[in-house]
């Protein structure tokens, strides 16, 4: 499995349904779980590992090896005594990364002190934009513009070798734009001449497809 991370998804309505569409698109292994059977099966028509269970039932997760994932993300929403539930459970199984979906702000503060490590009140897009995020240790930032163009920030590699954006030739190669780069706490419109340098934080546009192979031809470039 190398370096791969493991998510289970936790509520497959339109929020978890959209994050488990998203991560397979990504390559990542997915649990995902509904007590609901109808949702299980359009989701199981994308991805083998999805399981009809209580996820209040400490027993059930452990059956399905959720305490083994890397990141659990909660995605119920309007059921806040499952969500309280859930997140209490996976906090004790402990799971090391834990995002909960609240539609009620009110409830934000209280599912933090629960244990969350992130509270998130989501539409679709958010979904995908989370996945996106979670699919990519050096996504920090995740936008969706359209149904294809998106803004992603991306922490360059600290083994990458500089090379200017004349040299990189992005939009002809890769098909994205460096719109804004990231220095020493200081942002910049960047021209041809300026370089990208190892630990910049560069802002791109392009299609979710486009951006990521800019990504792995950025981060994949180590000095030797």
């Amino acid at each position: 499995m190398g370096n791969k991370k493991t998510f289970a998804v936790i509520g497959l309505g339109q929020f978890g349904s959209a994050v488990v569409e998203e991560l397979v698109g990504l390559g990542m292994d997915v649990i995902a779980i509904d007590v609901d059977e109808e949702n299980v099966k359009k989701t199981s028509e994308i991805l083998e590992t999805c399981f009809v269970a209580d996820s209040t039932d400490e027993k059930a997760l452990k059956d399905l090896g959720v305490q083994n994932v890397d990141v659990a993300i909660v995605a119920f929403g309007s059921n806040i005594e499952s969500t309280i539930l859930t997140t209490v459970i996976l906090r004790e199984l402990g799971v090391k990364q834990l995002i909960v979906r609240v539609d009620n702000d009110y409830y934000m503060n209280i599912i933090k002190r629960l244990g969350a490590s992130e509270v998130i009140t989501p539409q679709k897009a958010a979904g995908r934009s989370l996945a996106n995020r979670l699919g990519s240790d050096d996504y920090k930032d995740f936008y969706k513009l359209d149904n294809r163009y998106s803004i992603v920030s991306i922490v360059v590699n600290p083994g990458f070798i500089p090379q200017t954006l004349t040299e990189l030739n992005s939009r002809a190669e890769y098909g994205v734009n460096v719109v804004l780069i990231m220095r020493n706490g200081k942002s910049f419109v960047p021209g041809g001449t300026d370089s990208i340098l190892p630990d910049d934080t560069i802002y791109v546009v392009g299609t979710t497809k486009d951006i990521r192979s800019f990504r792995s031809a950025i981060n994949g470039k180590k000095k030797k």
